[in-house]
């Protein structure tokens, strides 16, 4: 294994219409110690087509095409593949900036940090792509510029609501990955993996730095964009499921408090989804494992109403009548 190696995983689906200007981005690098592995999960469109043209102009992009078995499972036949010391994980429907393996690969060696942050533009694709040049930042503010150890940088991002979980906003050393793999089936699936990479150890040291170097598109149908559903809603509980078994979680301490919090949180997005998919009528089954999960955390201010909040629905409807009646029969003053 070469020590200054980068295996670039770029996972693709049915993304004809954007992937040559991804594979561009990874083969225009600036930098040139670099494998590129794509990974097909069973298209239907041309992007296989395009992946094998592309591969027999580019000796460093090897192509693996499997059944199709979602993200997580491309990313992890990536990772089994990858020969570098350094892992980089690029959506086939994003493209990065020319410079964006040399910029990280310099703070590895001036911080002889573990694992990378950097800073992202997310641009819109509208229906009729007449509006694709709204451009937003994504970053870290308050952290750039900063060492920071894996678990602190959690805390701290959790704290500030600045925690991007997206694997793609970081580079690593392969050996920090180490056993940690996509969790196969679900939707956000980084909310487990970077969370777990962070946490895993107390030693992880990560640095931030404030360049733009990831370019993430937003697009009709993406997973981003989708209308909500079950699998969102069951996807949602299985990351705070796999995040309540680690230790961490029932320690009283900062990254405790701050794993508990971002599970809350968690929960809290899957009690907003279960409103827009089941209206104020939740299956039992929902109601019951929504319920379990938020009981298992730390309880914090208004927990208790939210716990109530997922086991009955129907109280936000007897509360928002309460509250209409005592409007109505409030006196003039």
């Amino acid at each position: 294994m070469s020590r200054e190696k980068v295996s670039i995983i770029i996972p693709v689906y049915n993304v004809e219409a954007y992937l040559a200007e991804c594979l561009n981005s990874a083969v225009s690098q600036d930098y040139k110690d670099i494998e590129i592995i794509a990974v097909n999960d069973g298209s239907t469109d041309a992007s296989l087509s395009l992946l094998e043209e592309f591969q027999t102009r580019h000796s460093n992009l090897l192509v693996k095409s499997i059944n199709n078995q979602g993200l997580s499972v491309a990313r992890n036949v990536g990772l089994e593949i990858a020969t570098g010391e350094y892992i980089l994980f690029l959506d086939s429907d994003d493209f990065i900036e020319k410079n964006t393996v040399s910029t990280c690969l310099r703070s590895f060696r001036e911080h002889q940090s573990d694992i990378v942050f950097f800073s992202s533009n997310v641009f819109f694709d509208s229906m009729d792509g007449s509006d694709n040049k709204k451009f937003r930042g994504e970053r870290a503010l308050p952290l750039q510029n900063t060492e920071l150890s894996g678990q602190t940088f959690f805390n701290q991002s959790v704290k500030l609501r600045s925690y991007l979980v997206s694997a793609c906003s970081y580079m690593y050393k392969r050996h920090r990955i180490n056993d940690i793999r996509f969790y196969p089936g679900i939707l956000y699936e980084d909310n487990l993996f970077t969370t777990r990479l962070l946490l895993k150890s107390p030693h992880t040291r990560i640095f931030c730095i404030p360049d733009n170097l990831y370019n993430r598109r937003v697009r009709p149908g993406s997973i981003m964009t989708q209308k909500k559903q079950e699998k969102h809603i069951n996807s949602l509980f299985v990351v705070a499921e796999e995040l309540l078994k680690l230790d961490l979680s029932k320690e009283n301490s900062e990254t405790g408090a701050a794993l508990n919090q971002f599970i809350q949180t968690t929960l809290a997005i899957a009690l907003d989804t279960c409103r827009q998919t089941y209206g104020n009528s939740f299956p039992y089954q929902v109601r019951k494992r929504l319920t379990t999960l938020f009981a298992q955390t730390r309880f914090k201010r208004k927990k208790a109403r939210t716990i109530a909040l997922s086991a009955l629905p129907e109280l936000c409807i007897i509360t928002q009548a309460i509250k209409r009646i005592f409007q109505l029969e409030k006196p003039y003053s």
